[in-house]
């Protein structure tokens, strides 16, 4: 009796179990890009914008910027001291040879002071009551700049204060971003009289003496009549003996 083979078995083929589409991922990812983009653009246009304010018009781009009105300032050379209306003064009648930008440890004249302003110089002063590591900190922002000027002022009531032509910005804190944003904008900026004028010149410290007045003629003294004076006859020379 022939052998029967007995049937051989297969098995079944895995049933395919298809995955849905990741529609979430996807849609967080580009929520999460498109805000990316919008952060960086906002950021980047306000930048831009505010850069474009600075330069254009730094007057309004920069809180408590005083200006003065252009009327007010006369730029008339003198040889002695002014009697300036603000300590420290941002413009007026000054002394023919500017100050030469420089970081100085003890006071300048202003009158030369004021002609460094009138070249598109930033003068940077303090008083007695700013600490020594805040006046590092100016002098940092102040040397090596053609157009920077720095020098202490006692009197004056701001621990610090900010001065171009016409422009002035009084603060309490060497660490204020005002500092920056003003040095940028006002530094031979548009304000300036002279732009391009260098700021070279005198490097003295101390007030500038009063410039010496001629003495007034004594209105007291009787002016000399020449025919008045008193002749004088000729001697005759004795005769020859």
């Amino acid at each position: 009796m022939a052998r029967q083979t007995p049937p051989t078995s297969r098995r079944a083929a895995p049933t395919k179990v298809s995955k849905p589409f990741p529609w979430g991922t996807v849609l967080g990812s580009v929520v999460l890009a498109a805000l990316l983009v919008g952060v960086v653009g906002y950021a980047f246009a306000n930048q831009g914008e505010g850069v474009r304010d600075l330069v254009r018009n730094p007057d309004a781009a920069i809180e408590g910027v005083q200006v003065a009105n252009s009327e007010d300032l006369a730029r008339d050379h003198v040889a002695g001291a002014v009697d300036y209306p603000s300590v420290p003064p941002n413009g007026g009648a000054h002394n023919s040879v500017p100050q030469s930008c420089a970081v100085y440890d003890e006071p300048i004249p202003a009158e030369h002071a004021v002609h460094s302003l009138e070249h598109g110089a930033v003068w940077i002063t303090y008083n007695d009551e700013l600490a020594e590591d805040q006046v590092e900190v100016l002098a940092g922002k102040v040397e090596g700049d053609p157009y920077g000027l720095m020098s202490p002022v006692p009197d004056q009531e701001s621990p610090i204060v900010l001065t171009a032509w016409g422009r002035t910005l009084d603060l309490d804190s060497a660490s204020d971003s005002r500092i920056d944003d003003f040095i940028e904008a006002y530094a031979s900026g548009p304000q300036t009289p002279e732009r391009g004028a260098a700021c070279i010149g005198n490097t003295t410290t101390g007030e500038l003496a009063a410039a010496p007045v001629a003495p007034a003629p004594d209105a007291s003294a009787a002016p000399v009549d020449p025919s008045a004076a008193p002749q004088v006859s000729a001697v005759p020379s004795p005769a020859a003996s």
